[in-house]
């Protein structure tokens, strides 16, 4: 099983080394953007939702690999944002969450989150609009 593993994280990793700059930019920027949800993970909901997103995101990465090798990393990468990623900005927006959520940006460190939270969630959302637009062009052809 390890060795399954270890072929899945090479393969994705050979995948993504054949990607524009471009997109090897993008990338980075979203996981770097990603984990800065450490930050403010022990006292805000939507950093552990983008942390999840992160998490779910890798571990769907390599475990799917490594069951079905066939399938290529942008395929499984697509599916695993359409689902999880908007599952997790429908959690992090949603209108019950609002008297919550404007708590949790009162004071200097609130601010800070909120900005960061509406970056990650612009990022996050632009992928989402590329993933969908690459599954409609899969579908349509």
């Amino acid at each position: 099983m390890i060795e399954m593993l270890r072929e899945a994280i090479a393969a994705n990793q050979a995948e993504a080394a054949t990607y524009s700059n471009g997109v090897q930019v993008w990338m980075k920027i979203m996981a770097l953007s990603f984990l800065s949800s450490v930050f403010f993970v022990v006292w805000k909901s939507g950093a552990r939702w983008i942390l999840a997103a992160l998490i779910v995101n890798v571990t769907g990465l390599i475990l799917i690999r490594a069951l079905y090798p066939d399938l290529s990393r942008t395929a499984i990468g697509t599916g695993v944002h359409l689902i999880f990623w908007s599952l997790a900005l429908l959690m992090i927006w949603r209108p019950g969450a609002r008297s919550r959520r404007e708590a949790e940006f009162s004071g200097a460190t609130g601010r800070i989150y909120l900005v960061w939270l509406i970056v990650v969630s612009a990022i996050m959302s632009t992928s989402l609009i590329l993933d969908a637009t690459m599954a409609i062009s899969w579908i349509t052809q």
